[in-house]
């Protein structure tokens, strides 16, 4: 495992979440002033990528220096393409028009001239930009080209096959003689350093050395005190699990990593280092940190012999398993590791590719070993693929030792070789990253809690709701899974050729974007286009609510009315913040214009419905026919309007239930409002009496029962009309006003009562219908 790899996919990541932050100075800070200069740079990279024995850093270097320039060339375009824009606007206000005369005074001809010989330096300026970018583009792509081919000829060469007889014979004849020069320049390097060391120094480095040693109690002890992985611990959470396996790895893997740089630092500061060694000692250090991680990544989440503080869902044997498997892996790759420059130093190829080969096998049959292990373990039983969340690793764990061992078997060591550092890089990577995602979902979680700390603190200090707190910690959560999912994606890709470097110049050309028809869209316009229009439509709103909660309730205005002002404010509000989120991206008037001309054919076609009742709703908010609060029949129902929405209208039925009618059927249809000029309203209330009763009796008393209700109105003054004479009842209709007609059904019982208890104290019958002459009798 190559640790620059894992700082690299680091670096991209910061950059990747950065570039948004950036601004548009960032454009303007970067494009050369020189375009001549870039030309003559892009010509050198052209040169130089034309030579066949480039190695990969040399493509590397090469790569970076040309997106360096096509980030320059694109701040170039930015800057120069509104300038360019604003000197045709004005070469176009000073050129005369059709039919009109020439500048006649010397000023006016000199200004035309100056702005015409501007115009066209920068037009010029920019399409060579343009050119140039294109260039850079393409040389871009043909360097990320050469260097997938690069390492599909290293990684995909093949060399002699563990099973050829010759491959041994040779390794036979070359190890003797090698063992001799390694030890000879082994013991060289060691008389040479105790030679060039003085007393001080051989004092100063056993100093680091027993330092080194007797920093490992207090470490220890601090450890303890820190995070207690307490073995009698019942169901600690996964946080504590996670905080604890990441102490762990901290613990074990820190001491360690710093003695060995302070070794390394101490050889280069003391001038201890031979070319000769040079190779071995930083194999032998490759080594050391690789176990290191290893042992301490493995003990933090595995937790042999701590079951309640595992962080991966497995059991005590898989879990020894799966630990002494991956131990295993890091010792034989290490001792492959160290192999390797001891036979470029006594140039013997063949052991190198021998070394290689039987790590490869190696590694292969332990993974198979262990695997074998896993299947044959507890006795219990086995779990179905479905609900097995192991079960797709352990199928790509046996495809990763059969191909293992194929390409050792068949000569393709390099693949091999390549497929088990992969295999370390990324299996120490993901559990990095699966450690990371867990303590930064659940401590989010915990730490946003009410009644945590910070949570409590939020929601006094701050001020915001529960549900706001929810939903902020639920965006912070996905934000760092995204964060975690480009990281591996990124470590996933880069050792395919898919370099970081391309995905962030790709991640570049998104951010100053491309243009179409005149509108560039990137994404630096459109998340400034979506801030405008999230501020302004934050501005409407708040208008909207001082409107309808403290201006408007101090006018006579009615609710209807009320209604009418905030969703007009609302809509022009909308249409603001449209207008300058398109302001953003180059969208002027005249291209609004044409949008919406385009707009107009899909209404024509498939939106003429929504157009129709957004208009409509406009219509009701002008007209104001229907209004907040009015009671209206539509159909068979009836109700109070409620909200007038943009599309629909929302009616409160007296059951409350929610009654939405679109707005074309208040404009086209027939719709009956009860208080559209007034809330006056008439009730009528019908009753049935003897033929022998006293009909002026009948009618003083309906009247002075309308009367005695404060409700009823005196002027239109209640009415009784004699209306029919039925073959069994005289009828009789009462007429009166009330003030609301909201309060008409209830007046209207009131009434009822009323009547019901005079007729009773008058002695006025109601009399039952007659039976049909034919009925039968009872």
């Amino acid at each position: 495992m190559k640790p620059a790899s894992a700082l690299r996919l680091l670096h991209w990541a910061v950059l990747a979440f950065v570039l948004i932050g950036l601004g548009p100075a960032w454009a303007q800070d970067v494009h050369p002033l020189d375009l001549d200069q870039t030309r003559a740079a892009l010509s050198s990279t052209e040169s130089a990528l034309r030579d066949k024995n480039l190695t990969d850093a040399d493509l590397l270097k090469l790569k970076a220096e040309n997106d360096a320039l096509g980030l320059a060339l694109q701040g170039a375009i930015a800057d120069l393409t509104p300038r360019l824009a604003a000197a045709a606007k004005r070469l176009a206000e000073l050129t005369p028009k059709a039919g009109e005369a020439a500048p006649t005074t010397d000023v006016a001809a000199k200004e035309l001239e100056t702005e015409k010989k501007r115009h066209d330096t920068l037009d010029a300026n920019l399409r060579a930009a343009r050119a140039m970018l294109l260039e850079a583009d393409d040389i871009s792509t043909r360097i990320s080209a050469a260097r997938r081919q690069l390492f599909a000829r290293q990684t995909f060469a093949r060399s002699s096959s563990i099973l050829n007889p010759e491959l041994w014979a040779a390794v036979w004849r070359e190890v003797p003689i090698d063992a001799e020069v390694m030890g000879s320049l082994i013991g060289n390097w060691l008389d040479a350093v105790g030679q060039r060391l003085t007393l001080v120094q051989k004092i100063g480095m056993a100093a680091i050395v027993l330092a080194l040693a007797l920093a490992g109690a207090p470490l220890s002890w601090l450890s303890r005190r820190v995070v207690h992985r307490d073995p009698g611990a019942a169901a600690p959470s996964r946080l504590r699990r996670a905080l604890a396996a990441a102490w762990i790895f901290f613990v074990l893997s820190a001491l360690p990593l710093m003695g060995l740089g302070l070794v390394a630092s101490a050889l280069d500061a003391l001038d201890l280092s031979d070319p000769s060694v040079q190779g071995l000692i930083d194999a032998a250090l490759d080594a050391a940190r690789v176990l290191i991680v290893v042992n301490a990544l493995a003990r933090g989440m595995l937790a042999p012999g701590l079951p309640a503080w595992r962080l991966a869902p497995m059991g005590e044997r898989p879990a020894l398993i799966v630990y002494r498997a991956g131990m295993a892996i890091a010792a034989i790759w290490a001792a492959e590791r160290l192999i390797e420059p001891a036979a470029d130093a006594a140039g013997s190829l063949n052991i190198a590719v021998a070394g290689r080969g039987v790590g490869a096998i190696l590694v292969s049959l332990t993974i198979a070993y262990a695997l074998r292990q896993l299947a044959g373990g507890e006795a219990r039983p086995a779990a179905p693929p479905q609900t097995d969340p192991w079960a797709p690793l352990r199928t790509l764990g046996w495809a990763l030792a059969l191909v293992i061992l194929a390409a050792a078997l068949t000569g393709y060591i390099a693949f091999a070789t390549f497929l088990i550092n992969q295999t370390i890089y990324l299996a120490v990577l993901g559990s990095l990253l699966y450690l990371a995602d867990c303590i930064v979902q659940d401590g989010a979680e915990a730490l946003s809690k009410p009644e945590a700390p910070v949570g409590a603190r939020l929601l006094a200090v701050v001020g915001l709701r529960r549900n706001v707190l929810a939903q902020i910690v639920v965006v912070l959560q996905g934000v760092a899974r995204l964060a975690v999912a480009l990281i591996a994606i990124a470590a996933v890709l880069e050792p395919w050729g898919v370099q970081s470097q391309d995905m962030f110049g790709a991640l570049r050309a998104a951010y100053f974007g491309f243009s179409i028809g005149g509108v560039t869209l990137s994404l630096s316009s459109m998340i400034g286009a979506a801030a405008v229009f999230a501020v302004v439509l934050f501005l409407t709103r708040l208008l909207q609510d001082w409107l309808g909660s403290r201006l408007l309730p101090q006018t006579r205005l009615d609710a209807g009315v009320r209604n009418s002002v905030r969703t007009i404010f609302g809509y022009a509000g909308v249409i603001v913040a449209v207008l300058l989120a398109g302001a953003q991206i180059g969208l002027d008037v005249q291209k609004l214009a044409l949008i919406a001309g385009g707009l107009s054919v899909g209404i024509g076609f498939g939106l003429q419905t929504i157009a129709n009742n957004f208009v409509s709703g406009l219509i009701l908010l002008w007209e104001r026919t229907i209004r907040v609060g009015d009671w209206v029949v539509v159909g068979g129902e009836q109700g109070f309007v409620r909200a007038i929405n943009a599309r629909s209208t929302e009616i409160e039925t007296f059951d409350h239930g929610a009654l939405i009618v679109p707005n074309a059927n208040f404009v086209t249809g027939v719709v009956k409002n009860w208080v559209h000029n007034d809330r006056v309203g008439r009730i009528i209330v019908s009753i049935n009496v003897a033929y022998e009763s006293d009909v002026e009796q009948v009618r003083d008393m309906l009247i002075a029962a309308a009367k005695a209700q404060d409700q009823v109105l005196a002027i239109p003054a209640p009415t009784v009309l004699f209306t029919e004479f039925a073959d069994w009842a005289l009828k009789f209709n009462l007429i009166c006003f009330v003030d609301d007609i909201e309060l008409g059904e209830r007046t209207r019982s009131d009434i009822n009562f009323d009547v019901l208890r005079r007729m009773r104290e008058a002695g006025l019958r109601v009399p039952y219908p007659a039976p049909p002459p034919d009925s039968p009798k009872k």
